[in-house]
């Protein structure tokens, strides 16, 4: 029988290990597609890369008050809506301030509160006023365009195609009560013709006493898909492009905590149900986001503050779920966020904002280590 001789024997060696980082490499991709693998708990830091981290200018004549809302722009940039202020705000890639608009009012393009902001596919802004019903518009620079007052109370807008997605309630107030009208509505853009209504509220004021207080809502645009949920109860529901339900995804961890059913007159009596509103705020959980990055779905995890125990009530984000929004597997669940950050918005990456608080008014801008 012929002996191996030392070059021989590396190669059997080298062919063998071969075989098996094959294997290995095999079974871990499987792992990876399987949708019933178990998710991952990890660090922000194992989930998401920081691309950079932008710090937003100011007029020192003109400072922010807190920031609102958010939106990425389409040729780079990004526009913020004052939380408090009467103002809108348009920065370049780097934080740089570009322009300014707004004032308090209620006349033609003023505002009361800016509720939400979003971008049309021909780059025009549009400026959601709850308190007026009314949709403005201004151009990329700000400047003023039209508005539109709506029949219905205004809460959130979404590009969606050339069209706009708006989460909407149209109902009149003796319906919402016992109803489950439509909250999302896509429109045209600029007629604002109705193309479709979609999605009742999974419940009433009426068969969940508090629980309208306490639900968000939250939408994401992905493709030519929308994806809502109420952020009391899972799941997300997907809605295709023509307004039809395509399915749902999403399952809360188990370290999820819901909130339980109350009685009408829960907190009118503390002795007697155990607990006054204000600590009960902290003992659940809520999702408070859904932001589409990239081929991904984020879900922002949220506790209510409880030193806010009177409406407006304020949320506290708390950690975050990513899911691959195409095949609806779950990826990493109960990602810690740092004390005293808020998620800001999706789009290319995920936007957080350091401290909600405080100036000066840092950004991070995190990739998803998965999109690599």
């Amino acid at each position: 029988m012929a002996r191996l001789g030392d070059d021989d024997v590396r190669s059997v060696r080298a062919s063998t290990f071969a075989v098996r980082l094959t294997v290995l490499l095999l079974a871990a991709c499987a792992e990876a597609e399987d949708p019933a693998a178990a998710p991952v708990t990890g660090a922000l830091e194992e989930v998401f890369a920081i691309e950079a981290v932008l710090q937003l200018g100011e007029d020192p004549a003109d400072s922010i008050a807190e920031i609102g809302s958010f939106a990425e722009r389409r040729g780079g940039g990004y526009v913020v809506g004052d939380l408090f202020l009467p103002r809108v705000r348009s920065y370049d890639e780097e934080g740089r301030l570009e322009a300014a608009f707004g004032r308090f009012g209620d006349g033609p393009f003023e505002f009361r509160r800016i509720n939400a902001l979003a971008e049309t596919s021909s780059e025009d802004i549009v400026v959601v006023d709850l308190l007026r019903a009314r949709l403005t518009f201004l151009t990329g620079s700000l400047a003023p365009v039209t508005f539109e007052t709506l029949p219905g109370a205004l809460y959130d807008a979404r590009p969606l195609g050339p069209d706009l997605l708006l989460r909407m309630m149209a109902a009149a107030p003796e319906d919402r009560l016992r109803g489950h009208p439509a909250l999302l509505h896509r429109m045209t853009v600029p007629e604002l013709e109705l193309v479709w209504s979609s999605y009742e509220r999974p419940f009433s004021d009426f068969e969940r006493p508090y629980w309208g207080a306490f639900a968000r809502f939250p939408v994401a645009v992905g493709g030519d898909s929308t994806f809502v949920m109420s952020g009391l109860e899972y799941p997300v529901t997907i809605i295709g492009d023509a307004g039809e339900i395509a399915g749902t995804l999403g399952t809360p961890s188990a370290s999820f905590r819901p909130i339980p059913v109350l009685e009408l007159g829960a907190f009118a009596n503390p002795a007697a149900y155990g607990t006054t509103l204000g600590e009960f705020l902290g003992t659940f959980d809520v999702i408070d986001r859904i932001d589409a990055v990239g081929r991904h779905l984020v879900l922002t995890r949220a506790r209510f503050d409880p030193g806010r125990p009177m409406p407006p009530f304020r949320v506290l984000h708390t950690s975050l779920e990513v899911y691959d929004r195409h095949t609806g597997t779950k990826l990493y669940e109960d990602v810690p966020l740092p004390d005293g950050s808020r998620v800001l918005g999706g789009g290319r990456f995920l936007y957080l904002l350091l401290d909600r608080d405080f100036p000066p008014w840092q950004i991070a801008k995190l990739r998803l280590l998965t999109e690599d």
